[in-house]
C-alpha cells in the first residue's frame, strides 16, 4: 500500500532530505505500516529552523515543491505544484493532507478522479488564531478571515465526501456541523526513550519554569516574562528557560531587561527533539504554555511525559489533554498575574503537584506517536480495502 503525505517543509543539501524533529518522527512512523511514503512538502536548501533530523527510511520518497512559507507564496508557484502532484498522484493509494496544507484541495481532486481516499488532519481551528492573534489586527485580520473562509469551504466540501482526523474533541464536535466523518486524536511525538518518570518536582532551591516552541506572536510569551516578574517580586526563587526561537526573541529580550530579570530569564535557542530536549525537559520543575490560541500543541503532551506539571490556557485541545484542570492547571488568556497564581498553586500544593505529575505522565504514555500514526494508518487502510471493493477506477 502507497500513502502520500502533505503537511510540512522539508530541507535538503541536495542529496538527501531533513525536517524537524516532530515531523520526521511522524514521516518514519507511517514508512513502519506502508511499503511506500511520498512525501509532497515544499523544500529549501538554505539554512532553516525545521532541519535537523533525516527522512532515510528506504521506503521515503520525496516530491519537492516549490519552497513557500505563506499560503499566498503557495499560489504564486501553483502550476509547479500541480505539476508535481499530477506526477505523482497516480502511484497512491491513499492521502493523507494536513487541513491547512495550502492547494491540499487540488490534489484532491486530482486523486478523487481515482477513487483515491482522502485523509484530512485538522491540527487547530484556523478561527480561534485569527480572532485572539494579535497579529491578525484590523486590514490584515479583515483579509486573512476572509481569505481562509474561502479555502474552508472548499475543506468542507472535501470534509463531506472523506473522513478526518482532528487533535482532539473540541474541534471535532465543531466539524461534526458538516460531515460525521471526523474523529479526534491525541498528537504526541513521543517514543519509548523518550518517557522520564519522578514522583516529584519543585523540591529544590531554584523552581525552573519551562517553555518549548517558537518564540512568536499568540504564545503568550510577554505574560509568561511578566508572571515571572510578579513571581520574584514576592520572593520566590523562580527562573525560566525558553527554549526555542523566533520573530519575538529581541522584543522579549528587551521586556526581560526592561523588567530587570536578565539573570533569571534564560534563552536556550533551538533544541532537536530527541536527547538534548529530553535533558531540558528533565531539568525543569513546571511547564508553561499561556497561549493565545492552539490546536493539540505536541509540548503539552511531552511535558507530561517527562513527568512535568504544567500550567497552560484552555485554548484548542488543551483543557480537554488536562483533564478540565484536574492533571494541570488552566489560567485565563493574558492576564499575567493569574498565570503567576497558576505557577505559584504548583509550587505551594505538593499533593495536587504530584497528582498532576502522576495523572499526566499516565496519560503521554497513553497517547505516545506510534498509537496515533497507527489509528491513522489503520484507518487509512481499512479505506484503501474499500476502495478496492467498490466499482473499478478508471
Amino acid at each position: 500500500m502507497r500513502i502520500g503525505l502533505y503537511h510540512e517543509p522539508l530541507h535538503t543539501d541536495g542529496r538527501t532530505y531533513d525536517t524537524y524533529g516532530g515531523y520526521a518522527r511522524y514521516v518514519l512512523e507511517f514508512a513502519r505500516h506502508f511499503d511506500q511514503v511520498t512525501v509532497f512538502a515544499p523544500v529549501t536548501d538554505q539554512p532553516t529552523y525545521f532541519s535537523g533530523v533525516p527522512l532515510d527510511a528506504p521506503n521515503v520518497t520525496v516530491a519537492p515543491l516549490p519552497y513557500f512559507e505563506k499560503h499566498v507564496q503557495a499560489y504564486r508557484h501553483v502550476r509547479a505544484i500541480v505539476r508535481t502532484f499530477r506526477r505523482h498522484c497516480d502511484t497512491l493509494d491513499v492521502i493523507n493532507a494536513r487541513g491547512t496544507a495550502p492547494l491540499a484541495y487540488v490534489l484532491w481532486w486530482l486523486t478523487h478522479r481515482r477513487g483515491v481516499p482522502f485523509l484530512y488532519h485538522f491540527s487547530s481551528d484556523p478561527f480561534e488564531m485569527l480572532a485572539r492573534s494579535p497579529k491578525y489586527r484590523g486590514l490584515l485580520g479583515y483579509v486573512a478571515y476572509w481569505a481562509y473562509s474561502g479555502e474552508f469551504a472548499a475543506q468542507k466540501f472535501i470534509m463531506r465526501r472523506n473522513y478526518s482526523f482532528t487533535d482532539g474533541s473540541a474541534i471535532s464536535a465543531r466539524l461534526r456541523r458538516y460531515t460525521p466523518n471526523v474523529e479526534p486524536i491525541v498528537l504526541s511525538t513521543l517514543q519509548a526513550e523518550d518517557y522520564h518518570q519522578r514522583a516529584d518536582c519543585c523540591t529544590g532551591p531554584v523552581v525552573r519554569v519551562l517553555y518549548v516552541g517558537y518564540l512568536r506572536q499568540g504564545k503568550g510569551l510577554a505574560d509568561l516574562v511578566e508572571a515571572l516578574g510578579i513571581l520574584r517580586q514576592a520572593g520566590r526563587n523562580v527562573e525560566l528557560d525558553l527554549i526555542g526561537d523566533g520573530e519575538l526573541r529581541q522584543p522579549l529580550t528587551e521586556q526581560v531587561g526592561r523588567l530587570g530579570l536578565g539573570s533569571y530569564v534564560h534563552f536556550r535557542g533551538y533544541m532537536t527533539l530527541g536527547p538534548q530536549l529530553n535533558a531540558a525537559y528533565n531539568r525543569a520543575d513546571i511547564f508553561a504554555l499561556p497561549s493565545l490560541s492552539e490546536g493539540s500543541p505536541r509540548v503539552i503532551t511531552e511535558a507530561l511525559g517527562h513527568s512535568l506539571p504544567v500550567v497552560a490556557t484552555p485554548v484548542g485541545n488543551i483543557a480537554e489533554s488536562l483533564d478540565q484542570g484536574r492533571r494541570g492547571v488552566l489560567v485565563p488568556l493574558n492576564d499575567p498575574r493569574a498565570l503567576a497564581a497558576g505557577l505559584a498553586r504548583l509550587m505551594d500544593e505538593p499533593e495536587f503537584r504530584r497528582q498532576c505529575i502522576r495523572d499526566g505522565y499516565a496519560f503521554a504514555r497513553q497517547h505516545g506517536l506510534d498509537v496515533f500514526v497507527a489509528r491513522m494508518a489503520q484507518k487509512a487502510q481499512e479505506l484503501i480495502a474499500a476502495s478496492r471493493r467498490g466499482p473499478e477506477r478508471c
